[in-house]
């Protein structure tokens, strides 16, 4: 019984790795290709380009892997019905409900390993590309100057390049009410702490100027960096710790943050997500072998399952509107396409086949 499931899983892990090195072939083109308008923009050339590709690979792969489990599972066990495998493993005692459990669990146990491993690469690997990148064009993060209220300061920044590296910053300091000075600074970058360069202060109170080369600022003291990372890189290039620290950060000021909450939930559930994606298209493979021919039952899994990604995300955008949390929101999108799944089953399979 075993070896019948290594053989399962063999066949699995070929169409998965067929899958993906597609998938993330036309991925990178696709990269490759909006990024050639770029060359010769400021630094930004073509090794600088290659770079940048390389170091989007993990999240890369973390992105479309969903799609590749349900494209390779869909080839592999499609391949093995069209042969009548699935057959000779019914004649054997095993019937589909348990073929699909089996295959269920090799998919979660491949969505966990590609999960953690992404987790651990992919968001410092793709903050630096997109760090190549800004650093390079030298462009802004975003068109619109950053306002940032302290306990005795307002901060104002002119120009972001990335959420390590700011430029043309005021601070105004507020004491009992009344603006006791001004500091400005050319440029600010992170590293445990905010390094100020190229620095103007003007005293009001003792009506004097200061210049200075650099200083240090405690994130506390100026810009909380988790309000930076958070507001500039992109949801999921976020690791689950990240996500986690930011979520704490955000929950212990009061500030609103579903957005990234449903974020780190969906992260949390990706590997159930991809067995749901995985059950509700391969009962398509196991309908009566004339009603429909190989091909044809393919795509239509493949298009249900796709299908799951983009009415949950409707469902979850909905739900956050009706301030449904953030946890809830992504348990009932789950929970309505696992039903939708077993709906699957017993219409397609279990009526016209042994389970």
């Amino acid at each position: 019984m075993n070896k019948i499931y290594l053989y399962m899983f063999k066949k699995y892990l070929i169409g998965f790795t067929l899958a993906i090195s597609v998938l993330l072939s036309i991925n990178l083109l696709i990269i490759f290709l909006s990024e050639l308008k770029n060359i010769g923009t400021n630094q930004y050339d073509f090794i600088l380009l290659i770079k940048y590709i390389i170091f989007l690979v993990p999240q890369n792969i973390l992105d479309i892997f969903p799609y590749a489990l349900l494209i390779g599972s869909m080839i592999a066990f499609g391949s093995m019905s069209y042969h009548s495998e699935i057959i000779a493993l019914n004649s054997l005692g095993i019937g589909i409900k348990k073929t699909i459990l089996i295959i269920l669990l090799q998919t979660f146990f491949i969505a966990m390993i590609v999960t953690f491993a992404g987790n651990w690469a992919a968001p410092d690997s793709a903050a630096y590309a997109q760090n190549i990148k800004n650093t390079a064009l030298k462009k802004n993060s975003m068109n619109k100057e950053i306002w940032f209220k302290g306990k005795e300061t307002i901060i104002n920044v002119k120009r972001v390049i990335t959420d390590h590296n700011l430029e043309n910053i005021e601070i105004y300091y507020i004491n009992n009410g009344t603006m006791s000075s001004i500091l400005t600074a050319d440029n600010a970058r992170y590293n445990t702490e905010w390094n100020l360069e190229n620095i103007k202060i003007i005293d009001i109170e003792n009506n004097k100027i200061i210049n200075k080369k650099s200083t240090i600022i405690s994130s506390d003291n100026f810009i909380p960096f988790q309000v930076l990372k958070s507001s500039f890189s992109k949801k999921r290039y976020h690791s689950i710790q990240d996500l986690y620290d930011n979520i704490i950060f955000f929950d212990e000021r009061g500030i609103y943050y579903e957005a990234h909450k449903i974020a780190f939930w969906q992260k949390i559930f990706l590997p159930f997500s991809c067995c749901i994606i995985v059950f509700i298209s391969i009962p398509f493979l196991f309908t009566k072998t004339r009603s429909t021919n190989q091909s044809q039952r393919i795509i239509y899994g493949i298009l249900f399952g796709i299908t799951y990604f983009v009415l949950s995300s409707i469902l979850i955008n909905a739900s956050l509107i009706l301030n449904i949390p953030a946890l809830a929101s992504v348990l009932i999108s789950m929970s309505i396409f696992i039903l939708c799944g077993y709906f699957i089953f017993n219409r397609f399979v279990k009526k016209h086949i042994p389970i």
